[in-house]
């Protein structure tokens, strides 16, 4: 597979304090509609947005703000409701941040990114349904994490699937984090020169997004559960939330 640019285009919310930022919908799906723009978006650490980016934001109309980080992460703060009121929901889907112990030697970065999205449905499956179940009820929502990537990624990736876009454009759209993670780190060390040392010494595959990745992800889940439908189904969630969700967002 190849990346596709394309995807990226009028879907980017671009921010100063914010790097991965995009709506979910203006995707096509197999069927030939298209996931409705406005309604669902993705993003990394909205809660260091202030100023111009808390007004970019609000002028979305958002309803519902999904927090997917640890509770460590919260101590760096959370989305500003005080100034932009929100139903905001905390979903861990991971118990704690990746560190070394988590690398397989020799795995490639693909193959290790893969492996932890798939530890994702163990560790924040209940998560993963609360959160279908509350963007099938709240939207427009947004939800995040604190790259916009990963946890965000598979969140994202299982909405798409559910609307039966494509593996192959799921996967494009998630390899758009790339060059996000370039300006993510840039703003890291320009603000805070200290951490440089601690991300430089960080392993890559924390940083990259491969196409390969994605697509090795929803292989397995297709292995596992049969679809995306079956691996909802297996978390919890509802064949009315599955309906709604499409009802709306196509």
């Amino acid at each position: 597979m190849t990346s596709s640019p394309d995807l990226a285009i009028d879907r980017v919310i671009r921010l100063q304090r914010a790097f991965n930022v995009r709506d979910l919908g203006g995707l096509p799906t197999r069927t030939g509609a298209t996931v409705r723009r406005g309604l669902v978006f993705r993003a990394d650490g909205v809660h260091r947005i202030d100023g111009e980016d808390l007004e970019a934001i609000a002028a979305l109309g958002l309803r519902t703000v999904l927090d997917l980080r640890t509770e460590g992460e919260l101590e760096h703060g959370r989305f500003p409701t005080d100034r932009h009121p929100v139903e905001w929901h905390h979903l861990p889907v991971l118990q704690r941040i990746w560190s070394d112990d988590d690398l397989r030697v020799g795995a490639s970065a693909a193959e290790f990114l893969r492996d932890r999205y798939l530890d994702m449905l163990d560790q924040g499956g209940g998560s993963i349904a609360r959160a279908l179940e509350l963007i099938a009820d709240g939207q427009p929502a947004l939800f995040h994490c604190s790259a916009g990537k990963d946890r965000t990624g598979v969140l994202a990736a299982v909405i798409l699937g559910l609307l039966d876009v494509d593996a192959e454009v799921i996967a494009q759209d998630y390899h758009l984090s790339a060059s996000a993670m370039d300006s993510l780190v840039s703003w890291i060390e320009a603000e805070f020169p200290e951490a440089r040392s601690a991300m430089n010494a960080q392993p890559r595959q924390y940083l990259e997004a491969p196409i390969e990745a994605m697509a090795g992800f929803l292989d397995e889940v297709d292995r596992r559960y049969g679809s995306m439908e079956g691996l909802v189904d297996a978390l919890g969630v509802s064949a009315a939330t599955v309906s709604a969700i499409r009802d709306q967002l196509l």
